[in-house]
């Protein structure tokens, strides 16, 4: 019986080979088996490799109920189709969405890093904002005792240069008075010199008059004598 089974199938394996259509299309080992990949068609056929449940073959045309696949390894041989499934096996499902979810887990693990920096970050931010708000106040501070010495100190400077102003009128008022003492001096020099040269001229004017007094006196003196002389010796 198995072996009129055999050969019945190893027939419609040749007839179908006849007709067989080429296309490409992945399938996947269904169940939990150890399928051999044979180089023909027939169960009597060498296995090539052994393929495991889950693993992925490359369909490249049918051979009756046999498919002609292509291994990742890239070998070619054949497998019956009721061991091949066109449903992506669970294992692989669950490996592709264990591979999401440890991306997932990646992601918010990186989003709650980038979360916890950012509010590092931010709290940083908010400490140096405020070391730079009392910096500010101090400066402030300091501003506002340079600018109260700075208005102390052009108030005396205005009241400085009121005095100086003071000082100046006054100072004016007396080199007006300095100016009109020395012009007024200036006259008075020139009226001395002046009374000098007058009294210099009514000094030698007098002296001759009393030089020619003295000598009228003289000479009236010798007329008188000599007037004298003459009576005297008249008489005798």
């Amino acid at each position: 019986m198995k072996t009129s089974w055999l050969l019945a199938s190893s027939i419609l394996a040749i007839l179908l080979c006849a007709i067989s259509t080429s296309w490409a299309e992945t399938r996947y080992v269904s169940d939990q088996l150890v399928v051999s990949l044979r180089e023909k068609p027939q169960k009597n056929s060498s296995p090539i490799i052994y393929l495991n449940t889950d693993m992925a073959v490359e369909v490249l045309e049918e051979a009756g109920e046999y498919f002609k696949v292509r291994s990742k390894k890239g070998e070619t041989g054949y497998i019956l189709q009721k061991y091949l499934t066109t449903s992506t096996p669970k294992s692989t499902i669950i490996n592709k969405l264990q591979k999401e979810r440890d991306q997932l887990a990646g992601k918010i693990k990186e989003i709650r890093q980038q979360a916890a920096s950012t509010t590092s970050q931010s709290s940083k931010s908010q400490q140096e904002l405020a070391l730079q708000l009392i910096d500010s106040r101090e400066n402030n501070t300091a501003l506002q005792d340079k600018w109260r010495v700075s208005q102390a100190e052009l108030k005396q400077v205005r009241q400085d240069y009121q005095a100086l102003q003071n000082n100046a009128k006054e100072v004016i008022a007396i080199t007006a008075e300095r100016d009109q003492l020395r012009k007024t001096n200036q006259e008075l020099s020139a009226k001395n010199i002046a009374l000098d040269e007058e009294l210099g001229s009514l000094t030698r004017t007098a002296v001759i008059k009393w030089f020619l007094a003295g000598a009228g006196v003289l000479f009236f003196g010798w007329l008188i004598g000599k007037a004298s002389g003459k009576r005297r010796r008249s008489s005798f």
